[in-house]
């Protein structure tokens, strides 16, 4: 039963770190959708994705293993928006890092009937919401 047991632990200890995996080579992908299609851009900018990255990086070693996977997808400016959403609870963290330096990035936070946004962005502001999502 002990093994059992420890495969158990074992595999709860790493889901932040697979969830980790999982969101970043989400974000990998971005890099080669083809540039543009007639809607926008399709690939992010360079700043686009380095602000994510750099985000997501950060919050991860904040929060470790309760980390939650996300999706993602861009903007039709190049622009990334990240996406946490979990059915139950009915709850929904966006990042949305912009293409570049003179947009503002956000944090939108959505539960039932309450949501909101955050304008500043910032790595303690990004782990309030996701652990918030947690539901811790």
């Amino acid at each position: 039963m002990t093994v059992a047991n420890d495969i158990v632990s074992h595999s709860i200890s790493n889901s932040g770190l697979i969830n980790f995996r999982i969101t970043m080579q989400r974000l990998l992908e971005l890099l080669d959708l083809e540039e543009e299609d007639d809607y926008g851009i399709l690939r992010p900018t360079e700043y686009a994705f380095r602000t994510a990255v750099k985000l997501v990086v950060e919050a991860y070693d904040a929060i470790g293993e309760n980390f939650p996977k996300a999706s993602s997808a861009t903007d039709e400016l190049g622009g990334i928006f990240i996406d946490w959403t979990s059915l139950d609870p009915d709850r929904t963290v966006r990042l949305f890092c912009p293409c570049s330096p003179e947009r503002s990035a956000d944090i939108y936070h959505h539960a039932s009937d309450e949501y909101g946004v955050d304008d500043v962005v910032s790595v303690p502001t990004l782990v309030r919401w996701l652990q918030w999502f947690n539901g811790q």
